[in-house]
């Protein structure tokens, strides 16, 4: 499936304290320093393709598809190789997202780059109605045949959040974990039910200072404030918004995280005559 260079999803999965990250506006790439690691070689994916200076529409385009497939190989090798899986991500579902989920009754919900499904299988367990999206098709595979020796179901779709069809008053729960969300709050607005809620996970820009981050690209990476400003401006109402110093689900490693819940507002009664 050809997928656009805006929508490549880059989260942030280090090995060993490495990290590839997706883009933001307004940040100049980083220089590699010596004390920060980078991805292992993925097998079977060569050197990263070079845009030249002054390119042609059909030279950024070709750069495009290029860069979308190495990220589909990317995910599909760490999502579902068992030596990345376990030295670098917390299997378990992210704890913001089973805090914020206690108690509530099972709905609809959307898990956005859903990789292997830790939390889309956790939910399921619940009894949530689960659609995972991401573009690495065998790391959705894998998610679905954990689903079926745990006897749950799972919805996968093989998409780009960039370019997927959100809906509209679809989900009573949206998950960003370690996903983005710079450019989604308007669609997550649109798309959550009256009273859904948005869950999101992230890192804080001050984790530069320990991660290398590839290409410029700054997708996962949030300034101080900026998701409460983004979401708040979509017509969210935050209910719980921290940047703490915690243990993050990609790494392992205690950094500044950012951490966000908002909720759709119920619309107004209307009064009679």
């Amino acid at each position: 499936m050809p997928l656009a260079l805006s929508g490549i999803r880059l989260g942030a999965y280090l090995l060993a304290g490495a990290s590839l990250l997706a883009a933001a506006p307004g940040y100049a790439q980083q220089p590699a320093p010596t004390d920060k690691r980078s991805l292992p070689p993925i097998p079977g994916l060569g050197p990263a393709p070079v845009l030249p200076a002054h390119a042609t529409p059909a030279e950024k385009e070709a750069y495009a598809r290029q860069m979308a497939e190495r990220t589909r190989q990317r995910w599909n090798y760490l999502l579902t190789d068992s030596v990345a899986r376990t030295r670098v991500f917390n299997t378990a579902p992210n704890a913001l997202l089973v805090e914020t989920v206690r108690g509530l009754p099972p709905g609809t919900v959307l898990d956005a780059d859903m990789g292997e499904g830790r939390n889309a299988l956790y939910l399921a367990q619940l009894g949530w109605q689960v659609t995972g999206v991401d573009v690495a098709e065998k790391a959705l595979a894998f998610a679905q045949r954990r689903a079926q020796s745990m006897g749950v179901k799972l919805t996968t779709e093989v998409h780009d959040m960039a370019t997927y069809d959100w809906g509209t008053n679809k989900w009573d729960l949206i998950v960003l974990s370690y996903a983005g969300g710079r450019d989604y709050a308007p669609r997550v607005a649109q798309a959550l039910k009256p009273g859904g809620l948005v869950v999101l996970e992230a890192f804080h820009m001050d984790a530069t200072t320990r991660l290398q981050v590839v290409d410029g690209d700054y997708r996962v990476f949030f300034r101080t404030n900026e998701l409460p400003k983004l979401y708040g401006g979509a017509g969210l109402k935050i209910v719980r918004y921290e940047e703490p110093l915690a243990p993050a689900d990609f790494t392992k490693e205690t950094l500044r995280l950012v951490r966000l819940v908002a909720q759709k507002p119920n619309p107004a009664p209307t009064s009679g005559r």
